[in-house]
């Protein structure tokens, strides 16, 4: 019996049964297995397909292609929509801080990972210092930001006006604005937004383009870009891969399957572990997605790779815990020992804001988030063609600033929008609807402090995870609350009032405490160089002691990257995309 590396798409376990000799490889099933199809497996798929390569992705969910998935502004539905959710929930505090707080974390199960759900923001700014970091770790000046810069291009279609030769024309990724000129529509114009745009532009130096290289660091305000496409629909690399699998005849779907194991054996010639092919459960479930109803006995078949296992399911289940003690709790020998794997988990700091105004926005009239466009007036004109409120990525402005004059980059992104989003909170997308007469400024602190874990509940793969965010609790984690504290003030400045119940410094850190949220979790199999001992894979996302297995998604990264973290993924998706390709044609 060959031994395995057990996941639950893929939280993976390292079992020390008897290692077996590889299989040959030339039986395989495919050249390559991947497993996840988001921001990081989807367009490495997509590239190893296009490079001649067989390729099989294996999702926990179904090709989903809706109204939610589809118009922009539903992206607050798609959410809370059960046929793609993942709905975890994580702690922010330990059981013994003076604040505690349980938290509600949504993830999509479907063709395209949670880049079918996200609010499209397409921000790569202040990533210098990540990219710029992984090319000094790792003695490569391929990782370097400028560098990184080359893989934006190569992605992107941008269909809007562009000022310098830093973008793309011919990607995948189509870019576009928000829809400005609705507002001005004589059906929807209103004062109140156009006073508050006004007072948001006025409020610092104008900022040209986030996405240009001298934009990285750049202070002021601008006009943030989507990935959104000119008809005003979502661009995201489910349609990517729907259209390699069309075209190339090399990509495969297995969906609604959950991984259970990685394979392994022992490589006759190295005398190392060789991850050779994935087991899998069809039709089985995450304990947390909406189709799960209870744990299982589970009926498994298997494939094999020739060339490589990639697993890229994101920071929550790409990870196996590599910790002896860890697993010995559950019954488990590690076949590897890796401390790093569910340790370091980061996420921005958000908090959020609401102004009522005085009226309601007449932009907002009609507008029900409702599938049925004879009961949404709202979704009738745009499916006429036309923009609306419906056209609108998730934010209509965005200021990024220093919290303090040490700080030798931005670290606070503020991101303005004409409606009610307290957050990710159950009801959110509803409240939306229900408060069409406010404003929301979101402050997001770059590169916090905070480091969470992400640990097993038991050895079954339906099993639940324990996640604990650890929030604020670093060396640092006081002056993270500071400096959004700060932003917030900031924020009421520009605002020329003060939000209700926050009169003091007091009051506005117990605002922070009670509501802070995240929605770009990352880093829980970091990056690292060889004397580190929690580094789970090298600066080629290769798993440290296991040959052709790699992992290439969220989880990779040492640092939480920029202020908003979809488009960088696709970009380091896109590099290991590179990487493997070349490894895969010399071999």
């Amino acid at each position: 019996m060959f031994s395995s590396l057990s996941t639950i798409v893929a939280l993976l376990f390292l079992f020390p049964i008897a290692q077996a000799q590889c299989p040959d490889a030339s039986d395989a099933d495919y050249d390559y297995i991947v497993v996840g199809s988001g921001a990081g497996g989807g367009p490495v798929a997509a590239r190893l397909a296009e490079a001649g390569f067989s390729v099989l992705v294996v999702d926990a969910g179904h090709d989903i292609n809706s109204i939610n998935t589809t118009i922009p502004l539903y992206f607050v539905r798609s959410v809370e929509d059960e046929a793609l959710e993942l709905a975890y929930t994580l702690n922010e505090y330990p059981a013994d801080f003076e604040f505690q707080k349980s938290s509600w974390y949504p993830r999509a199960r479907g063709l395209g990972g949670s880049t079918i759900h996200n609010a499209m923001i397409n921000i790569i700014a202040e990533t210098r210092s990540d990219f710029d970091g992984l090319a000094s770790m790792f003695n490569d000046s391929t990782w370097s930001r400028d560098n990184m810069q080359n893989y934006f291009k190569k992605i992107e279609r941008h269909v809007y006006p562009v000022l310098n030769d830093d973008h793309g024309t011919d990607g995948w990724l189509t870019t576009n604005m928000n829809p400005v000129l609705a507002v001005l529509n004589p059906m929807f114009l209103d004062l109140q937004i156009v006073d508050f745009i006004a007072s948001i532009t006025l409020s610092g130096l104008p900022v040209l383009d986030l996405n240009s290289i001298a934009g990285d660091d750049a202070v002021g305000v601008t006009m943030p870009s989507f990935t959104i496409t000119e008809n005003y629909t979502r661009s995201s690399v489910r349609d990517r891969l729907v259209n390699v699998e069309e075209t190339s005849g090399r990509l495969t779907f297995t969906l609604d399957t959950l991984a259970t194991k990685v394979l392994t054996c022992n490589d006759s010639e190295s005398g190392s572990v060789k991850a050779y092919g994935v087991e899998m459960a069809p039709g089985a479930a995450l304990p947390v997605a909406g189709n799960f109803h209870g744990k299982q006995d589970l009926n498994t078949t298997v494939v094999t790779a020739k060339k490589e296992v990639i697993v890229s399911a994101g920071a929550f289940q790409t990870f196996w815990i590599g910790d002896r003690e860890h697993l010995q709790q559950f019954g488990i020998e590690s076949v590897m020992h890796l401390p790093g794997v569910g340790m370091n988990m980061q996420d921005h700091d958000e908090i959020s804001v609401i102004w009522r105004m005085r009226q309601n926005y007449s932009i907002f009239d009609g507008c029900v988030l409702l599938p049925d466009p004879e009961q949404d007036p709202c979704l009738a004109y745009y499916q006429e063609g036309h923009q609306n409120l419906y056209s609108f990525g998730g934010a209509i402005s965005s200021v990024t600033s220093k919290s303090r004059p040490e700080y030798t980059e931005p670290d606070m992104l503020t991101y303005w929008e004409p409606a009610h989003f307290q957050g990710f909170v159950r009801g959110f997308s509803q409240a939306l609807v229900d408060n069409p007469n406010t404003v929301t400024a979101v402050h997001l602190k770059a590169h916090p402090s905070s480091k969470g874990t992400v640990r097993l509940t038991g050895s079954h793969p339906q099993d639940l995870l324990d996640i604990q965010k650890n929030h604020f609790q670093g060396e640092d984690g006081l002056r993270d609350v500071e400096d959004l504290r700060n932003a917030i003030k900031h924020s009421r400045e520009v605002m020329k009032t003060l939000p209700v119940a926050l009169h003091s410094d007091e009051a506005i850190d117990a605002h922070i405490y009670n509501n802070i949220f995240g929605h770009h979790i990352c880093c829980t199999n970091a990056m690292g160089t060889d004397d580190d001992e929690y580094a789970v894979l090298d600066g080629d996302f290769r798993v440290r002691g296991v040959q052709n297995l790699r992992v290439v998604d969220a989880s990779s990264w040492p640092i939480v990257p920029g202020y908003f973290v979809t488009t960088p993924f696709y970009m380091a998706s896109e590099k290991a995309a590179d990487v493997i390709i070349a490894a895969g044609k010399s071999a």
